[in-house]
């Protein structure tokens, strides 16, 4: 059973809370490609898509986060989190695919689960 608590002690923790709904969504996202290069240009689009932050509607996280301060710091949270999303994205395929280019069975039965009973949208 996936955890619902998890103690934060820092931003770090923060991040790999983000980081742990977003390889949740990129599961859920490849469940409906058939290869790995499919794969790859769906997780690619997924990690650039424009996401919600601290502060807007739609965010999962509540107060996890502070909410930006003003535009840049808005702009520098988005760039990171985009930086990280697409580097995550490209790093997951081969632990999700196996080096035959089948999917991984085992990653893919973390489709229908959440992390801390969320999911990033």
């Amino acid at each position: 059973m996936l955890p619902q608590n998890f103690e934060v002690q820092g931003p770090a923790d923060r991040t790999l809370i983000y980081l742990t709904l977003f390889v949740g969504l990129c599961i859920k996202t490849l469940e409906r490609t058939n290869t790995k290069s499919e794969a790859k240009t769906a997780l690619y689009q997924l990690a650039i898509k424009s996401f919600t932050i601290p502060g807007e509607t739609g965010w999962t996280l509540g107060s996890l986060f502070a909410s930006p301060q003003g535009r840049e710091e808005s702009d520098t949270f988005k760039a990171y989190f985009k930086q990280a999303r697409t580097e995550l994205s490209e790093r997951i395929l081969d632990k999700i695919y196996t080096e035959g280019g089948d999917k991984n069975k085992w990653w893919f039965c973390f489709a229908k689960r959440k992390f801390m009973g969320k999911e990033l949208r």
